[in-house]
């Protein structure tokens, strides 16, 4: 049954959605919920073998793209070969990411910066735009975009992530603004930590993550589904008059200062 709200059911029946980063995680659960309202999807990742797999178990015909989204022709790729089998793209979620420039930044170099530049902001940036020309000569259409808490907060040895975070939303806004009149709506979904391999080396540590809970009033690490639940909104009719946000799916860790009082 399709998620519903007071006012709007969440029906994606007739639409196509492209999804990056498809295969695991937060992607493959982002596609399950559109192809479970209804949408097909074009599921796209660098594993053909995995995003078979999630492919497998999704309704409408769903369609698999190899690609990296870090090669800089690859939003071209990708939007073209999408088109070629779909036609119309209603739906674009940017949520490829992810990358190994972590560490102290005088430990980093020159190539991890420009990978994690090319595949966190360069490649969502260009799909994005190529996608929204797109919809916006088809009556309109969403554009969601995976970012991270992180691009608020500051945290030792992730200052290259967080910028392309931040980056990413900032992008984001002036997106929004681009093709708002067009109809094409732009928006950020930020997760926490999350059980994801990315979100791995606190998800899969008691002790840190009972450190991390500290700052997260509802106490529970996040689900990919928690973060689908978010994009399926940020998709549909239902979020009609919403772009150019970030919206925070963390359990509240964002907004949550560290108590200088003892524990009672």
């Amino acid at each position: 049954m399709p998620l519903t709200t007071s006012s709007h059911p969440v029906d994606l029946s007739g639409k196509n959605a492209i999804v990056t980063g498809a295969s695991r995680g937060i992607g493959a659960a982002v596609s399950v919920a559109l192809a479970q309202a209804g949408a097909r999807v074009v599921l796209v990742g660098r594993v053909k073998e995995t995003l078979e797999e999630v492919a497998r178990g999704l309704p409408n015909d769903p369609v698999v793209v190899v690609a990296d989204l870090g090669d800089p022709e690859a939003p071209r790729a990708i939007f073209e070969q999408a088109k070629d089998v779909v036609g119309t793209i209603d739906v674009l979620v940017n949520n490829a990411g992810g990358g190994d420039a972590a560490g102290p930044a005088n430990t980093l170099t020159a190539g991890q910066a420009d990978a994690l530049w090319a595949l966190n902001l360069r490649g969502p940036v260009l799909l994005g735009g190529l996608v929204a020309a797109d919809m916006a000569a088809n009556g309109g259409g969403s554009v969601v975009s995976i970012s991270s808490g992180l691009s608020l907060q500051g945290m030792a040895g992730v200052s290259l992530y967080s910028a392309v975070k931040g980056g990413l939303e900032a992008a984001n806004r002036s997106l929004a603004v681009e093709w708002g009149a067009a109809g094409v709506r732009f928006n950020v979904v930020s997760p926490g930590i999350t059980r994801t391999t990315l979100g791995s080396w606190i998800a899969d540590d008691e002790q840190v993550q009972r450190k991390y809970l500290e700052k997260v009033p509802l106490d529970r690490i996040g689900e990919p589904e928690d973060v689908a639940a978010a994009v399926l909104f940020l998709s549909s009719p239902a979020s009609a008059y919403v772009t150019g946000q970030a919206l925070a799916v963390d359990g509240g860790w964002g907004t949550t200062a560290p108590s200088p009082f003892p524990a009672a």
